[in-house]
Order: C-alpha cells, then sequence, then structure tokens
C-alpha cells in the first residue's frame, strides 16, 4: 500500500494520515485548528512579505511614501517642522522592468500547434484571446511575487475556463521527500460578513486536493467551521450532466489539484527583491534633492542689533514693509545653503546604472549606441533582458505543459478522444527592436542561400511567415505584382 509521506508548511512537518482524520465533515471546530496554524504561519512569512512589496512597487506604492522628511529629533523626541519641504518622488523603475520583461516575451501571442491540425483548431478555440491576457496577468503576477498561480475549472454550464488565483491567497502544500509533489492546496482569502447593523472582514478557505474541495469560514472567535453556506461541502471539481435531466449530477475529478505554479525562477524571488535597496535609495536621492531645493528659498537670517521686539515681529516687517529697523552697529545678513547638485547627479546615475545592471533591463541611450544601432550593438543592449527572460520562458513552458493537461483532458472527456497532450507545442515570439534596415539587407543576400519560409520569417515586417507565403503564392496566382518568391522580377 503507497503512503504518502508527511508535508511541510513553512517549518513544520505535518502528520497527513493525522490531517486527513480531522479534515472530514464530522470534524468539531477544534480539529481544523491546523488550517489556522498554517494560515497564520503563512501571513508572517518573508515570501508573502516580498510579495507585498512586488506588488506595492509595481503599482507605484514605494516605501519613500513612508517617510516624512519634515520629522527631525531633538533629545530623543520627534518634532515636526510644519515649513520644511515633504516632497516623496516615486521612480518606477520595477514597474517599467517588469513591463519589459511582459513585452519581451509576451508581446506577441504564445503560438500553440499540434501534429494534429484539429487539435491545434480545438486548442485555439478553447483558450481564444482571453489567453493572451491571461498570459501577461500570469508574468506580470510571477515577476512581481516570484511565483503565480493558475487555475483551470470546468463553469455551470460544462464549459472549460481559466482564471488567474493570486499567489498571496495561496499556500502549497508539498510532501517532505523532495517538495515536489503537491497534497494540498489552501486558498485563503477575505469576505464581508453582515452581523447585525455591522459589517466584519473574515477569511474563507478553500482545501484542494485531487479529488475535491473542501470549504470552510472563520467564526466568531476566530477559529475556523465547515462552511455550511456551501450547498456541496465538500465537493468535486466538477459535476457532469445530461441536459435533458440536469438534477442528475455525476462526480468528475480532474485526478489531480487543479492549479498551476508559474515561478518567475528557481528561487522563486520577485524581480524586485535583488534592485529594492537600489529603487529606495534613489528615491531618496531624488527626494531631498527636490525638498533642498525648495528649502534653499528659506534663508537663514542673521540679526545683529535688532530693535523689534521678537523674531515673528522681524518677519512680519520684511515681508510687509521690504525694510527692518537696526541700531547703528546692527545689520542684518542672509545666508543661504549650497546644494552639492553634481554629487547628488553622480550618486543618482551610479544608481541607476545599478537598478538596469542587477535588474538586468534595457536602458535605453543613444550616447552609448548612437542614433542607428547595428544589430551586434542591440543584442548586447538586450543581453540582460534576455537573459531573464530565458529564464522564464522555461518555467513558462513547463506551466503551460501543466496546462494543456487540463485542456486536453477536458476535450477528450467531452469528445471521447484519446489526444495527447505532449502533442501540443507552444511557440514564444520575443520582441525586440531591431535595424530594420540590416534584417532587410541580410535577408535578400540571404536569398539563394536560405528556404524561402526561413528569409520571409526573419523578415522585421513579417508576423506569420506561412501566413505570407500564403499571400505571395496568391499573387503569384493572380499575377498582381510580378514578383515570385524568390524577388525576380517576372518579365
Amino acid at each position: 500500500m503507497n503512503t504518502i509521506p508527511n508535508i511541510k508548511v513553512g517549518d513544520k512537518v505535518y502528520e497527513v494520515e493525522l490531517i486527513k482524520s480531522k479534515l472530514t465533515a464530522e470534524s468539531q471546530i477544534s480539529d481544523t485548528a491546523v488550517i489556522k496554524d498554517w494560515i497564520e504561519s503563512d501571513l508572517k512569512s518573508q515570501s508573502k512579505q516580498d510579495m507585498t512589496d512586488g506588488v506595492n512597487y509595481y503599482d507605484c506604492n514605494h516605501d519613500i511614501l513612508k517617510i516624512d522628511f519634515r520629522e527631525y529629533i531633538v533629545d530623543g523626541q520627534k518634532l515636526i517642522d510644519s515649513n520644511k519641504a515633504n516632497n516623496q518622488l516615486i521612480n518606477p523603475f520595477h514597474r517599467l522592468l517588469v513591463q519589459q520583461k511582459i513585452g519581451y516575451i509576451a508581446g506577441k501571442p504564445v503560438v500553440f500547434t499540434s501534429e494534429k491540425k484539429e487539435l491545434t483548431t480545438i486548442i485555439n478555440d478553447i483558450l481564444g484571446i482571453k489567453f493572451d491576457d491571461i498570459l501577461v496577468d500570469w508574468i506580470k503576477g510571477a515577476s512581481n511575487k516570484g511565483i503565480e498561480w493558475l487555475h483551470p475549472f470546468i463553469d455551470e454550464e460544462g464549459n472549460f475556463d481559466y482564471v488567474i488565483i493570486p499567489a498571496e491567497q495561496i499556500i502549497p502544500i508539498y510532501d517532505t521527500s523532495y517538495q515536489k509533489n503537491l497534497v494540498y492546496i489552501i486558498r485563503y482569502y477575505t469576505m464581508q460578513v453582515v452581523k447585525g447593523d455591522e459589517t466584519e472582514e473574515r477569511y474563507k478557505v478553500e482545501l484542494w486536493d485531487k479529488e475535491k474541495v473542501t470549504y470552510f469560514i472563520e467564526d466568531d472567535h476566530g477559529n475556523f467551521i465547515y462552511d455550511d453556506t456551501e450547498p456541496l461541502n465538500p465537493k468535486y471539481h466538477w459535476y457532469s450532466f445530461n441536459t435533458n435531466n440536469p438534477d442528475d449530477k455525476k462526480p468528475s475529478s480532474w485526478g489531480k489539484i487543479p492549479f498551476i505554479n508559474l515561478d518567475n525562477n528557481s528561487e522563486k524571488t520577485s524581480d524586485l527583491k535583488s534592485i529594492k535597496k537600489y529603487i529606495d535609495a534613489y528615491d531618496k536621492v531624488s527626494s531631498g534633492f527636490l525638498n533642498d531645493l525648495e528649502d534653499i528659498q528659506m534663508a537663514i537670517w542673521v540679526l545683529r542689533g535688532y530693535e523689534g521686539t521678537n523674531l515673528s515681529e522681524f518677519m512680519r516687517n520684511l515681508i510687509q514693509f521690504k525694510a527692518m529697523k537696526v541700531s547703528e552697529e546692527g545689520g542684518v545678513d542672509n545666508k543661504t545653503l549650497e546644494i552639492p547638485a553634481e554629487a547628488r547627479k553622480i550618486m543618482l546615475e551610479i544608481l541607476e546604472d545599478k537598478i538596469y545592471e542587477i535588474g538586468q533591463g534595457v536602458k535605453m541611450s543613444t550616447d552609448k549606441f548612437g542614433q542607428n544601432p547595428s544589430g551586434v550593438a542591440l543584442k548586447f543592449l538586450y543581453s540582460g533582458l534576455d537573459l531573464k527572460a530565458n529564464t522564464m520562458i522555461r518555467k513558462l513552458k513547463k506551466a503551460l505543459s501543466e496546462f494543456v493537461w487540463f485542456v486536453t483532458e477536458y476535450v477528450n472527456n467531452k469528445n471521447n478522444t484519446s489526444y495527447d497532450y505532449k502533442s501540443i507545442k507552444f511557440t514564444t515570439n520575443k520582441t525586440i527592436i531591431t535595424n530594420e534596415t540590416e534584417q532587410i539587407d541580410n535577408c535578400t543576400k540571404s536569398i539563394g542561400i536560405l528556404s524561402n519560409e526561413t528569409i520571409i520569417a526573419n523578415h522585421p515586417w513579417v508576423d506569420d511567415a506561412k501566413e505570407e507565403i500564403e499571400k505571395k503564392k496568391k499573387e503569384q496566382e493572380e499575377n498582381m505584382y510580378g514578383y515570385d518568391l524568390e524577388g525576380v522580377v517576372n518579365e
């Protein structure tokens, strides 16, 4: 008899058989304490904090917004100088770098193909244009959080569908052997509960395994109980039924947990983690510089022999009468601070270079490559982004392979077919700025050396080589322009 190893959540190891005995429909409140323990540990974990940081910085909610530049400490006491400037400049490098990465990988649609043409048509019909948008959100989520989850499901009408489930809501539970076998998925999220005249926020929990999903809800005491508002609890992954008798439902399951993770990298770290301190420093330096520029307008006045009674009277006379009275030995001098502008400029340049270097982004700079950079220069410019994107693409291909398993399983169950999901291939088309003149010239020089399809596929104006070849053949047949595929004019 095969037994499932113990499972690990954070630093804690739990006995699977013990958990199974607790998480049953007859369980009492105390029996579900393990779920409460998992959620509390997850909320305090560093990984969830990193996810929050990644999302915040993508949404331009930087830590600089928490800094009050008017504050200062005197004898251990915090004071506020309301006359000082308090500009908090946000420099959205993380957002820019993530958008570069998304555009580079998914700027052009991922192409699904199969040796069986009918399967290619079926897959593309099921996924539709919705998948292009979902893919962008999937990559964005993984880049911001280190991991993002896609949930395939069959809706109430029996259609295949899929949706992004934010990684902040997910606790993946693996066995302790190699941390690869997914034993459970816990999804938890907040919901509003009306209690009398007040509304309270509580957690709702979904516990997924390979066959069913069980629902829990937080009670008044912060414990989790079975959610009796769900018509079926637990319930199978989906139910099939005859349209003539919709009440006669047959329970079905995928046989695996219907959640697919897209990892940003092998460490599951966000794109922000390695550059956050550099972005914070850039925000501080640029904000401090602007604040100093505003504060410099407030000169420091040095008074000698002033005949007024207090400093407030001095400022009033200065503003209202543009003059003040002093004794014969007195005088008034104003002192201003000099801002080390050059030092700050150099510091900002160093920080920006570090952000693009460590963040592996493309910093467009014509002073380095000129107004019309060559293909070699552009490849060098994109080298960091290409390395980062290739890491994501490897993870994406693995995730897409798992995703098309669910799609193919749905097709086989619905149509009584036996398609193999491994026959489905997917191609990503990177988006890169090119030197079109140079690229077209290289295509022309390759005529007679490479196949027409290869040349057309590498032409900068062509998105779909097969479609372009069909257009050329049609032109030849109709003799519209008199050019053949070899580029030779027909006399």
